[in-house]
């Protein structure tokens, strides 16, 4: 049967109001570009033995920002493609693991600390719990996106470990915190998390890209190229928010956000190459640094466990990358 014009016309309508929508379609902000073959951390960081993760799976290549409407398009390239959720079960209760990670993605996150005011200084310094990292002060972050497996899961747990910490400070000897003033910044967490901190949900999963969709709402309007950025990849802990011990409340305070750890010898549930006695080893696995300075094994190695002096990563603008 032949159809009409005005049968093609509809059936094409139907189509564009059904299909998903297009991602990374609008006019390119920036691209930030990385070595390939460098997800070891400071060198010697190795994956785990397990069959979730793998050389290349935290190998960034690239992220990339496009204009999307008031807000912003980024699209994260690994080395290898993403891996997706499978069916097997991450608890005791038989709980399936794409029920779990409903984004088309599991074992990775990723960490992006804008500097958006540029003076040194202003803004924040410390990265998520369990990062071991700060942010220099250079480049100190106003705004944070962290892509991970479970967005909503890792806000509510973020706004528990601020409160928890907020409670541990107020009872430490010789807290100078007034019970007015705690009682003030309890009520204040969840606004400033949800101010400075965006999770991901309008995710798109394509081979070895992910895209992710940031509101012009959070950023001021679409990402710019003269803005500060440090990107870090790292293995994402699914099984932690299992732990009933750990939704209990007695977990220990160091406890990182869905992070995998990182420690001395080789291991099938962490990474391993750790180094003995450092607790402050950031497990990070790849990291955008800037061109013509120290390298990523330099920077990620750069730090005192004795001293608890943590490494220190700086932004990179792509305006000046060219």
């Amino acid at each position: 049967m032949r159809l009409s014009r005005a049968h093609l016309l509809a059936a094409a309508l139907l189509t564009a109001l059904i299909a998903p929508p297009a991602f990374g379609a609008g006019k390119e902000i920036f691209t930030l570009t990385d070595p390939r073959g460098d997800d070891h951390g400071d060198g010697k960081i190795v994956y785990p033995g397990n069959d979730d993760l793998k050389p290349g799976d935290l190998d960034i290549v690239s992220l990339t920002a496009r204009e999307d409407g008031d807000g912003t398009m980024f699209e994260v390239t690994f080395a290898k493609p993403v891996r997706p959720p499978g069916r097997e079960a991450v608890d005791d209760l038989g709980t399936q693991l794409d029920k779990v990670a409903r984004f088309g993605f599991y074992n990775l996150n990723l960490d992006i600390y804008i500097d958006t005011d540029r003076v040194p200084g202003s803004g924040g310094l410390t990265m998520l719990p369990g990062r071991h990292a700060e942010i220099d002060p250079a480049t100190a972050w106003e705004k944070a996106i962290i892509l991970t497996p479970r967005p909503a899961e890792a806000k509510a747990e973020l706004k528990r470990l601020l409160l928890k910490t907020l409670s541990q400070d107020v009872n430490k000897e010789g807290s100078t915190l007034t019970d007015a003033e705690a009682e003030a910044l309890r009520k204040q967490i969840p606004a400033d998390v949800d101010e400075r901190i965006f999770f991901p949900t309008q995710i798109h999963v394509r081979g070895q890209k992910i895209s992710f969709f940031v509101p012009g709402i959070f950023l001021g309007g679409p990402a710019k190229a003269t803005w500060a950025y440090v990107v870090a990849a790292s293995g994402a802990d699914l099984v932690q928010s299992f732990d009933i011990a750990h939704q209990l409340g007695r977990q220990n305070s160091d406890q990182g956000l869905m992070i995998l750890p990182v420690s001395p010898g080789r291991w099938q549930d962490r990474f391993g190459g750790g180094r003995e006695n450092a607790a402050i080893q950031p497990p990070l696995i790849d990291v955008i640094v800037p061109k013509g300075g120290r390298t990523q094994e330099e920077i990620l190695a750069d730090f005192d466990a004795r001293a608890k002096r943590p490494v220190k990563l700086t932004g990179v603008v792509p305006a000046e990358q060219k």
